[in-house]
């Protein structure tokens, strides 16, 4: 899966779930990997703008990952516009980065981090349904956004947001994993595309269609799948059933390392209150798990040997769900205590999993103080 950037590609032999399996965690030689699921439309353009709305409420939500020096601004009251917007122009300055657009994306998203709830988890509700569309982005905006849309051209946004997306986790380049939708006529087809290659041209990004076939689009150059022997054994093993549910998000892309995951309402909530709690000192989020690297732990107190796992309907899928299964085998296997919720029950029983958490975390620690006496 290696192919280059500002080009597409059809990956053939595996699906989409797939494939995210064996890039998770991503490859130190990879680039950065979000998964776009499409419009079914028969305009290219209407897929691109899809497209590049999508990826800038990603880059909002990444924020500060790709502007680190402004971790601790405070918002947009007082300097902290100016400050930010200056803490872009000097990164855009020793960078490829576009200075402008850099400085207005990160205006953005300082407004957007103020918007949200300051009171955390107990005051979060889920995410707002989102349909599959050119206007999906719209529908989770804050109100008050001020889009980048109208105030660059498509080729300045798309060439922008990939390098965002790269920086965010400290990659050279970023590629778009397309889930190609079943169904598709000729048309829709060639319409993807072709929205494939203007973001692969305009953006860099590599682009690597996964999913139902292409017939249509012939002239995309195909590649066979090689997965990593833990996925290609799940393949084997795990049955490939359809799983009932609400419709994926229109892009979803994985945590960056030792933060919740910017696309993820319940991780980013459990956060905001757990950073008032005394007794959650010394957790990590979505940290490699060394004895095992193909693991990704998304909450982690290392000292008491406590794993979480927050799980959202994608977890449902039977690879997913065996991946899942194999791994919390070897966490206990190693001395770990797994503990799982769901989305829902972290966004709508907050003090349920709050309490869960601290009680288990505290005998943890009482038992490891008896045992030193």
């Amino acid at each position: 899966m290696q192919s280059p950037a500002g080009r597409v590609a059809r990956l053939r032999g595996a699906s989409t779930e797939v494939i995210e399996l064996a890039l998770s965690p991503l490859p130190d030689d990879a680039p950065a990997m979000l998964t776009f699921r499409p419009p079914t439309s028969a305009s290219a353009a209407e897929v691109v703008a899809c497209a590049l709305d999508e990826l800038e409420m990603a880059a909002t939500r990444l924020f500060p990952a790709w502007l680190p020096a402004a971790e601790h601004l405070e918002g947009p009251g007082g300097g902290g516009v100016p400050a930010v917007r200056a803490l872009a122009i000097e990164q855009a300055s020793r960078t490829r980065h576009f200075g402008p657009f850099l400085a207005d994306l990160a205006e953005q998203a300082l407004r957007e981090r103020a918007g949200a709830h300051p009171a955390g988890l107990a005051a979060s509700a889920p995410d707002p349904p989102r349909s599959v569309g050119p206007t999906a982005a719209a529908a989770g905006r804050q109100p008050g956004r001020r889009p980048i849309a109208g105030r660059f051209a498509p080729e300045v946004r798309a060439a922008g947001l990939a390098r965002v997306a790269a920086q965010s986790y400290r990659r050279a380049s970023a590629a778009l994993l397309v889930d190609v939708p079943a169904g598709l006529t000729g048309p829709q087809q060639l319409a993807l595309a072709a929205a494939g290659e203007w973001l692969a041209a305009h953006g860099g990004f590599a682009v690597w269609l996964a999913g139902a076939d292409l017939p249509h689009a012939a002239r995309v150059t195909v590649h066979p799948v090689r997965l990593p022997e833990h996925v290609a054994e799940l393949v084997a093993t795990a049955d490939d059933l359809p799983v009932a549910g609400p419709p994926p998000a229109t892009l979803t892309y994985p945590p960056v390392e030792g933060r919740p995951r910017a696309d993820s309402a319940a991780e980013t909530a459990l956060e905001s209150a757990l950073v008032e709690a005394a007794w959650a000192a010394g957790r990590i989020w979505n940290r490699r798990y060394a004895a095992r690297p193909h693991y990704v732990i998304d909450l982690l107190w290392p000292d008491e040997r406590c794993a979480v796992e927050i799980d959202g309907d994608e977890h449902r899928g039977p690879r997913k769900f065996a991946h899942d299964r194999r791994r919390d085998v070897l966490l206990q296997l190693d001395g770990y205590a797994v503990l799982r919720f769901t989305n829902h029950q972290v966004l709508t029983e907050p003090g349920q999993v709050l309490a869960h958490l601290e009680q288990y975390l505290r005998s943890r620690r009482t038992d490891a103080h008896k045992e030193k006496r």
